[in-house]
């Protein structure tokens, strides 16, 4: 093997969503990333905790950041040579319902996000969790981006919202949303499961929510954004339907009244 393809490969440089930092040993960290190229990896941050850490401020969570490591195939943890910021997302660091808003996004990906090349979803939940990043950045309300978020993620992942009928039966004319059963409900599939029944607004709402996403932000904030009561039924879907316990969502509900 030539020099210079050995020196390019012990030289990688990479874009990732820093989601997790844990403190390891008295000075390290452990980082996890979100990329394109590789899903989820780890990075182990040597000494960044010290003051003259030239890295330390290249590595909060929640902000984009290039790396510099070694990549070696079949393997998903690296030791971090260096670490330069590409996007701080300031208000996500200075804002509180951002911050927790940008806390439940990088869990939400964390979760659903493979290590390796072989994660065949890996491009969609980069660009889907920085859009999310991106928006709350830009200050939009984060019940609203999380909402969309949440979406995306589930249509992502097979688990979406039944919006167009009752999930039991097909019925158009439905009266409820259940998490358990993943969406809209007739009255009388209401009844049997005992589910709280909601008006036209409320089913029209959520339906948009379900069918817009991301890429139509403006649209449903156009038509009056989100209610708790959405944010609170996609988590719990997500959570039932994508087998998760998350609990960066009862911190932010408890912070932002949704319970």
């Amino acid at each position: 093997m030539g020099m210079a393809v050995l020196a390019e490969m012990m030289n990688d440089l990479i874009q990732g969503l820093i989601l997790k930092q844990i403190d390891y040993k008295d000075y390290d960290v452990i980082l996890t990333v979100l990329t394109k190229e590789y899903g989820k990896i780890s990075f182990h941050a040597s000494g960044v905790r010290k003051m003259a850490s030239k890295n330390a401020g290249a590595i909060l969570p929640y902000t984009k950041a290039e790396f510099q490591f070694d990549y070696k195939e079949d393997q998903t943890m690296f030791r971090m040579k260096t670490a330069r910021t590409k996007e701080l997302y300031r208000h996500l660091h200075e804002n509180l319902a951002c911050s927790y808003g940008a806390a439940v996004a990088a869990n939400v990906a964390d979760a659903f996000s493979l290590q390796g090349e072989d994660f065949a979803e890996k491009e969609e939940v980069f660009t889907c969790t920085e859009t999310c990043f991106k928006y709350l950045n830009e200050g939009k309300d984060s019940n609203l981006v999380l909402c969309l978020y949440l979406v995306d993620m589930m249509n992502l992942f097979g688990i979406q919202p039944e919006v167009d009928g009752c999930v039991r039966c097909g019925n158009q004319k439905v009266c409820a949303i259940s998490a358990k059963d993943g969406g809209f409900l007739c009255e009388d599939h209401a009844k049997e499961e005992s589910v709280a029944l909601y008006t036209v607004e409320q089913l029209k709402r959520f339906r948009l929510i379900c069918k817009a996403g991301l890429e139509h932000l403006d649209l449903v904030e156009k038509a009056g954004g989100v209610d708790n009561v959405d944010l609170r039924i996609l988590e719990e879907m997500i959570q039932m339907h994508g087998s998760m316990n998350m609990k960066s969502f009862s911190l932010y509900n408890r912070l932002f009244s949704i319970e």
